[in-house]
């Protein structure tokens, strides 16, 4: 019996259904991160790993944690409300009601990223004194650990321009619907072809077992045949004798 080949799979095609999975998970997870953003307006997050859109250049400076505007910062959200969790020369993320034209700094109004230059402690409680790299002065009111939404981890250059048009209508269904229904397509045709690329292995698969079948029961027949042809000439030869 001939043994049926296995299927072989081009690094190439290998390649593209990782890749198609792969964008497919980044999305999926974008999207989750922005829904949450809007539905609760907090900042965007996923596992409490956040992403935001620096608006102002009150962080611009020449240290190499500094940012500024249209920068994409990545920040840890704060769960445990532990002082001693946050350090001198941090940067953290809180959320100012009353905010001025220098401190505002964020992906959502109201919120600021600016570094802590100094830790006070006052009636047992901590606060903890913020700037920006480019202001001034320090910002009016210290904080306490509970007002300290999150700390920055790093940036990525440039990139907050872009994640601010992925949050319009127009960027979310340029970038994230319209690429993923193209991808879906694309599977959805690879798929079909595949199924119809099946069905006719299976269709010849079985005509040819049908083809094997007959050819048999045609050599069995021929066989029977000729036994009897055999069995005929001979007793004929039998009854001259």
């Amino acid at each position: 019996m001939n043994e049926k080949p296995r299927k072989k799979y081009s690094p190439l095609k290998i390649v593209g259904n990782t890749l198609f999975y792969l964008v497919i998970v980044m999305l999926v997870v974008f999207s989750i991160a922005t829904m949450q953003l809007k539905s609760q307006n907090d900042i965007a997050n996923l596992f409490g790993f956040g992403f935001m859109t620096v608006q102002t250049g009150s962080m611009a400076g020449d240290r190499e944690d500094s940012f500024t505007t249209d920068d994409l910062i990545f920040v840890n959200l704060i769960e445990d409300k532990d002082s001693s969790l946050i350090q001198l020369d941090d940067i953290v993320v809180f959320y100012k009601l009353d905010l001025d034209d220098n401190q505002a700094n964020g992906d959502q109004p109201g919120f600021v990223t600016h570094r802590v230059v100094d830790i006070m402690v006052a009636d047992g409680e901590t606060f903890f004194i913020t700037k920006g790299d480019a202001n001034s002065q320090e910002d009016l009111v210290g904080l306490s650990v509970d007002e300290i939404l999150a700390v920055y981890r790093s940036k990525w250059v440039g990139a907050g321009a872009a994640l601010k048009y992925l949050q319009t209508p127009t960027g979310f269904l340029v970038a994230v619907v319209a690429p993923v229904a193209l991808l879906l397509l694309i599977q959805g045709y690879v798929m079909i072809k595949n199924i119809i690329q099946l069905n006719k292995e299976k269709i010849t698969e079985h005509l040819e077992k049908e083809k094997e079948a007959t050819l048999k029961t045609l050599e069995l027949e021929k066989e029977k045949i000729r036994q009897q042809i055999l069995q005929e000439m001979n007793a004929q030869k039998n009854q001259n004798n």
